[in-house]
């Protein structure tokens, strides 16, 4: 695998927090049908708090951000908050008159776990929520591009995800094999920075041409490890130790983000 262009700067990975947390009880409510309907929200309410002292806990570790205010702050999710589709969905089938909490929607935009975490911890950059497969890559390589350009000296990247029986069903990254059992709500957040400062670099490669199996040549003579994007992409990036390449899961030619 070559590059066509390779960015020669980049950001760094300043601090970084993940946290996993159990979804049974929202899936219980979720199996009552009409009786669970008025508890949906607390699902987006207890993810966005799980989120917010992510993101918090990130910044923590990175020593603080300087300039709050201008500190950009990008999220990914691959379903974003789901349970507005789900109950939908069941309360269409109810015989009777069809109807639909107006609560329910101001907890359904994916881009309202960004805006509560900015406005609760006081960043006032720019700010975007990109939802699908490879949100959390794309996510990535935007915040490194931000700060490559000079357009931003810090940027907060994050995730989330917290599936509802409705979105798991499709999910590669969906409930697994126990009996049925929820997936682990999550959350995982990384501060990067300009260069100069501590923690491990993280560059874009731009236009890179694959071989068919996502290997990267020149990393492997090198002995680093090389990984196609995925769920769970910030967390790896999050708990590297060492150098590592991350190619893009789009066909074709492709990006692909050097840890190292």
């Amino acid at each position: 695998m070559t590059a066509t262009r390779s960015d020669t700067t980049g950001a760094r990975r300043a601090g970084a927090a993940t946290t996993e947390f159990d979804l049974t009880a929202h899936w219980r409510e979720r199996a009552r049908g009409r009786e669970g309907w008025d508890n949906a929200p607390a699902l987006v309410r207890d993810l966005s708090t799980r989120f917010t002292a992510t993101v918090a806990e990130a910044i923590e570790r990175a020593g603080g951000v300087p300039g709050r205010t201008e500190t950009e702050f990008v999220a990914a999710t691959w379903y974003g908050t789901s349970h507005v589709a789900e109950v939908m969905h069941e309360q269409l089938r109810e015989a009777g008159p069809k109807w639909l909490d107006p609560e329910q929607f101001l907890h359904y935009s994916p881009h309202a776990m960004v805006s509560a975490a900015a406005l609760d911890l006081g960043l006032g950059g720019a700010s975007t929520t990109l939802v699908g497969p490879d949100s959390e890559f794309q996510a990535v390589a935007h915040a490194v591009r931000r700060i490559r350009s000079g357009r931003a000296a810090t940027v907060v990247v994050a995730e989330y995800e917290a599936l509802t029986p409705f979105a798991a069903a499709p999910c590669p990254d969906g409930p697994g094999t126990a009996a049925g059992a929820p997936p682990k709500g999550r959350a995982t957040a990384l501060v990067l920075t300009a260069g100069g400062g501590r923690g491990p670099s993280l560059t874009v490669r731009r236009s890179v041409a694959g071989d068919g199996d996502g290997a990267d040549a020149p990393a492997e003579r090198g002995g680093t490890t090389v990984r196609t994007a995925g769920p769970g992409l910030l967390r790896l990036l999050a708990d590297a130790a060492e150098p590592l390449v991350v190619v893009s899961r789009v066909a074709g030619p492709r990006d692909a983000l050097v840890l190292g």
